[in-house]
């Protein structure tokens, strides 16, 4: 198959879809679930736990992994001047993780079950050979690049490398679960899988779709790129650190030098970016997608500072260096990462990516908005009431997760919508009319109507 042919069949489409229908059915429907089991007098039992680990990997790499995915195969390909020769390992990894991740999801949450240790194994094995397949059709993009050295392309070689070591790391959690006949994954073991998904995988895309086209849509001034390299090297240091402390297990101060690098390094490239600065002009061009996906870009970022502030806060807690952070009931400072940050970047990013992929329209913003508010607030509370026990606290974790949950359905909603013919057919009728308005308008400039001065005639002389 041609570069063209692979080109115009927008593969990443099916990412999206089922990243959505994975994160409404495993993800944040378990989450909002969770948070009410407590409202209605069940205890947090060992059947809590195993439903909030199990959630998290489907969160981490079902709703947030299959969209970076479905991006990455698109844009990735384009940043490095390049193309993916066949589009069959594609939908292999696609299938792959999904499959990897209902087997985890179902053989983690019927633990007492005969087969649930197999099923889980399996998950771990398809999950992994998922994000390896993800990599290596990547690698072979990068490798025929000849630029690899600019600020977006070092953090999308780094997305690749991470996203077989978080499969790798999810690997080895599900099969010390299988061999101990264990309903949990080993807690230090677990705690690095995540960082390394969120940080190493998931953020990294992020960053370097940010460090080329999100600067070029928010218009931001020029990124420090000195800095952009010192926050690479903070993280990637962080992660390692972290890894070997958690896997090796040491003493937890080691750990929490990891987490202190990772959060320093995230609020760096935060500020190395310079998204919270005022644009550096008017941004003029057609616009595409939802006007305020710029509000939604920089809030995610806000999150992001915000949550490397509280994970230094409790790193150095856990280390025994100060007591200042209280103890989590619902990890409000986990949620900070995965629903401030990256559900906020995904709801802003996509809602300007995929208009302009598809050629199409959001026909619906105020769905748009009220899903942006839902998840906004979904965050705030779990922050506000997620550190105690009380019963107005309860009831606002358990409201916290049913308005995410509908958050993440009217974004749905939303992208299913942009992905329409009739998104499509709506876009070319407003496209084609601005066209028209463009052209009368340089008609107009380039040939100024003619005035003519009357002519002044002798009257004839009829006598």
């Amino acid at each position: 198959m041609t570069s063209e042919g692979w080109s115009s069949q927008r593969l990443y489409r099916p990412f999206i879809r089922w990243s959505l229908i994975v994160a409404i059915t495993l993800g944040f429907s378990t989450g909002a679930a969770i948070l009410i089991m407590p409202l209605l007098g069940m205890d947090r039992s060992l059947t809590w736990v195993t439903h909030s680990q199990s959630h998290g990997i489907a969160q981490l790499f079902g709703w947030a992994g299959l969209f970076v995915m479905g991006f990455a195969y698109h844009v990735v390909p384009r940043f490095f001047n390049s193309s993916i020769r066949y589009p069959l390992p594609q939908r292999i990894s696609m299938w792959l993780v999904i499959i990897g991740l209902f087997l985890r999801f179902t053989g983690q949450s019927m633990y007492k079950t005969t087969f649930a240790d197999p099923l889980v194994l399996a998950g771990g094995i398809l999950l992994f050979a998922g994000l390896a397949v993800f990599a290596l059709t990547l690698f072979e993009v990068i490798r025929l690049s000849k630029n690899r050295t600019g600020p977006a392309e070092l953090w999308l070689m780094n997305g690749v490398f991470w996203s077989v070591v978080a499969g790798g790391l999810h690997l080895a959690v599900t099969v010390r679960m299988a061999v101990d006949s264990a309903p949990l994954g080993y807690a230090p073991w677990n705690e690095a899988l995540i960082y390394v998904a969120m940080f190493g995988f998931i953020s990294s895309f992020i960053f370097g779709v940010s460090a080329r086209a999100i600067r070029g849509f928010l218009v931001l001034k020029p990124m420090y790129e000195n800095l952009n390299r010192v926050a690479l090297v903070m993280i990637q240091t962080g992660l390692i650190v972290l890894i070997v402390g958690r896997f090796l297990d040491l003493d937890q101060a080691v750990a929490s030098v990891g987490l202190v690098l990772l959060a320093t390094g995230a609020a760096t490239f935060t500020y190395a970016l310079r998204v919270l600065e005022p644009a550096s002009g008017p941004a003029r061009r057609f616009a595409v997608g939802y006007a305020h996906y710029d509000w939604l870009v920089r809030t995610a970022y806000v999150w992001l500072v915000l949550g490397s502030m509280m994970l230094v806060l409790t790193a150095l807690d856990d280390a025994g260096v100060t007591e200042l952070m209280p103890a989590e009931v619902s990890l409000p400072v986990m949620h900070v990462f995965t629903l401030g940050f990256i559900t906020t970047l995904i709801f802003g990013a996509a809602s300007r990516f995929i208009p302009i992929f598809e050629g199409s329209d959001i026909r619906h913003p105020r769905l748009m908005d009220a899903a942006a508010i839902a998840v906004t607030v979904s965050v705030l509370l779990r922050v506000t009431f997620g550190f105690t026990i009380s019963e107005i606290g309860e009831q606002a974790l358990g409201a916290s997760g049913g308005i995410g949950l509908v958050g993440i359905i009217l974004f749905a909603i939303v992208a299913f919508q942009a992905m329409s013919n009739s998104a499509r057919e709506a876009y070319a009728v407003r496209a084609a009319a601005f066209g028209q308005i463009k052209f009368d308008s340089t008609v107009q400039r380039t040939n100024p109507p003619v005035t003519t001065k009357p002519v002044m005639t002798r009257p004839l002389n009829l006598k």
